[in-house]
């Protein structure tokens, strides 16, 4: 006698049921699990920061960057995670935010929060921006609004 045939069809679909949504659920969870390793911006919950009031500077051929921030962290051996009223202030520009990594191997800025870029005649607000090419190059992401006066 065939065993398949003896089992209960119920059974078999609420097995085959169970087992499917577990898979799935594996799948979906490792997916979130890699896509949150592969982000560069940490969210650390607690008070505490590795740096306090950090200041350093960007320097260029043609300008010199000073960074400034109330808190930071270290992501990792080149990369800091700097939060509260960072500013990047130069003779030609000042770009606030609150979140910025800063990358000190590569000379890069990066964030993904509400920023403000102010020059002599002209002020940009994005959804963030990245500063490379040791400070000659800025590029706004996101929905930005250039306004020339």
């Amino acid at each position: 006698m065939n065993y398949l045939l003896s089992l209960n069809k119920k059974t078999v679909l609420i097995l085959s049921f169970f087992f499917i949504t577990f898979v799935f659920l594996g799948f979906f969870f490792k997916y979130f699990q890699t896509t949150l390793k592969n982000n560069d911006f940490l969210e650390i919950s607690s008070s505490e920061f590795d740096i306090i009031k950090p200041k350093f500077s960007i320097n260029s051929e043609s300008q010199k960057i000073a960074v400034t921030a109330n808190e930071g962290n270290f992501i990792s051996e080149n990369k800091i995670l700097l939060k509260k009223d960072v500013i990047f202030r130069s003779k030609k520009f000042k770009i606030m935010s609150d979140d910025v990594v800063f990358d000190k191997k590569y000379l890069t800025a990066s964030s993904s929060q509400k920023s403000k870029f102010i020059a002599k005649k002209t002020s940009i607000v994005s959804n963030g921006f990245e500063i490379f090419d040791n400070g000659n190059k800025i590029n706004f992401n996101g929905k930005t609004i250039l306004i020339i006066k």
